[in-house]
């Protein structure tokens, strides 16, 4: 089934959307609180100031959406696509996270302390300012992505990939990582490393 129109604050709180394609909607100031989907498309959608509080997302792709101060608070993200979608001024915490490919998305000051994003593929994501406190990116591959100003104390990078990043800009007092993480940080900042 595939969908197209305006749905500018409509109320589908607690609707199974199941898998259905939506092309080009707009689901601006809609309540999409407890909805459920499992391999639905959004592609190009604006959710601008929707509420998907308590949402569930099930390999679903959300492609080149914007979500400009959306909430999705409590919401669970299990093996989605969100490619090229923008965050600006979004609410993700606490949000649940299960893998997937966020590649070349916009979160750009987002607060995400806290949040497990273990082997989420965030390539050439912008975290420009994010709060990555205590975040959990372990395995994340995070290859060309923009990290600066972001707050990352405690955070787990350990087997991050970090290819094309330039890790002189990042903060990383209390950061977990691994011993060849280490080196790799330590020749960047000009230190000579004998093994």
């Amino acid at each position: 089934m595939h969908i197209d129109g305006d749905f500018t604050g409509v109320d589908w709180y607690g609707r199974d959307l199941g898998d259905a394609v939506f092309r080009d909607c707009r689901f601006v100031d809609a309540d999409l609180s407890e909805t459920s989907t499992r391999g639905a498309v959004f592609e190009e959608c604006d959710f601008s100031g929707a509420k998907l509080n308590v949402s569930t997302h099930e390999r679903t792709a959300f492609l080149r959406c914007r979500f400009h101060r959306a909430s999705l608070f409590d919401a669970t993200l299990d093996g989605c696509k969100l490619t090229g979608s923008d965050f600006a001024g979004a609410t993700l915490y606490p949000v649940t996270v299960s893998g997937g490919d966020w590649s070349y998305v916009s979160l750009r000051g987002a607060r995400l302390a806290r949040v497990d994003l273990s082997g989420v593929n965030l390539a050439h994501a912008d975290l420009t300012e994010a709060d990555l406190r205590k975040a959990v990116l372990h395995r994340a591959d995070l290859s060309h992505a923009r990290l600066g100003k972001a707050r990352l104390k405690e955070a787990d990078l350990r087997e991050a990939r970090l290819e094309g990043v330039d890790t002189r800009e990042l903060e990383l007092s209390d950061v977990r990582v691994t011993m060849l993480q280490a080196v790799v940080f330590a020749r960047h900042r000009g230190a000579i490393v004998e093994v």
